[in-house]
């Protein structure tokens, strides 16, 4: 068995010896004997351990310094688990475990939690659905009616969050901190400062802590923040270029093997392009995040772009404006003010239709 490797043999030597957890993960899966499976840690990002599958079956028995949220796993097949001194056995259908400690099976409440919401929203998206009103009628009626309801799932995810110092909590910050269509930098400023020591300690939270730090900085009302980039023939380019320069700039961050930016670049900003192609205030700029220039500029040529493109900026604009999901489209105003963000769809169309009347 693999253990965890960190630099200083000292340090792990006392940690072990002042609180490591003995663990015992067993999993059934077939044809894969001979194989390993793999014990992987979310936070730190690697294998800390490795199981031989013989007869369908693996074992993984070792001790680590805490109550880890971990996946074990082989290529497509994963199951999640905490690390806890009681024996633990893994599922590869709800990619959960199926038995194991009080702990452990608390990671199937969250779950439970989601359908419930998923239930109260399907229901009343039928309901609306069922009216004999214009779509758009349906989306204005959808969207304040939803919102109290994903809401109240938020809230209760908050405090499960707090109440469970471990893998547990872990597991849901992930899902919590990655809701950045919903959750705002006050709300996560309000729970970071209820999260007990070793939640605030991890490397995930860390992470969501200065993405919400950022996002705060470029929240709608806020001065666009610049960065580099290059052009489709490879000069060098800038936001600057764009924004500021006395027109309402759409900038879409995309990357050429995102379905939805394609879809949303075909569907929503074609069409608005061509209807405001002839605007003198309005302009939209495409920049590629993600991947590097040729990828990018591979994909343009073979697909016409119709506005100018910023690519090759790679993880930069996300960093500084605080997103880690694609398409992120912002408006921004003359002066280079951030007017919207997080605009997609018919909010998007309506948003760049208010400034221009």
């Amino acid at each position: 068995m693999r253990k965890l490797l960190l630099p200083l043999a000292a340090s792990v030597a006392a940690i072990f010896s002042a609180s490591a957890i003995d663990y015992n993960v067993t999993g059934k899966i077939s044809g894969l004997d001979g194989k390993k499976m793999y014990m992987f840690d979310y936070d730190i990002k690697k294998n800390i351990d490795s199981a031989l599958i013989s007869d369908g079956t693996f074992t993984f028995k070792g001790s680590y310094p805490r109550p880890a949220l971990v996946r074990i796993e082989n290529g497509q097949h994963f199951s999640n688990c905490v690390i806890d001194p009681a024996p633990v056995v893994v599922d590869f259908t709800t990619h959960l475990p199926s038995s194991g400690s009080e702990t452990n099976m608390k990671l199937n409440i969250p779950k439970e939690k989601e359908r419930e919401i998923d239930v109260k929203i399907g229901a009343l998206r039928d309901s609306i659905m069922a009216l004999q009103i214009p779509e758009e009628e349906k989306i204005a009626i959808f969207e304040p009616k939803s919102k109290p309801i994903i809401g109240s799932y938020i809230d209760w995810l908050e405090d499960f969050i707090v109440d469970n110092p471990d893998g547990v909590g872990e597991s849901a910050i992930m899902t919590y901190g990655n809701q950045i269509f919903i959750v705002t930098p006050e709300k996560w400023n309000a729970l970071y400062n209820r999260l007990p020591a070793y939640l605030k300690g991890l490397e995930i939270t860390k992470h969501f802590n200065k993405t919400y730090s950022q996002m705060a900085k470029a929240a709608e009302g806020k001065p666009f923040i610049d960065f580099m980039g290059l052009t489709l023939d490879g000069k060098d380019a800038k936001l600057s270029d764009y924004v500021g320069k006395g027109k309402y700039v759409l900038v879409d961050f995309w990357a050429s093997w995102c379905g939805p930016c394609r879809q949303e670049a075909e569907t929503v900003l074609k069409p608005l392009y061509q209807k405001y192609a002839s605007h003198p205030k309005f302009e939209i700029l495409g920049v590629g995040v993600w991947e590097d220039a040729e990828q990018t500029k591979a994909f343009l040529d073979k697909n016409l772009t119709l506005w100018p493109q910023i690519i090759g900026t790679g993880q930069e604009p996300m960093n500084l404006y605080g997103f880690q999901a694609i398409p992120m489209i912002i408006l921004f105003g003359p002066d280079g003010t951030i007017l919207k963000r997080q605009l997609r769809g018919d909010n998007l169309v309506k948003a760049v239709e208010e400034v221009l009347k």
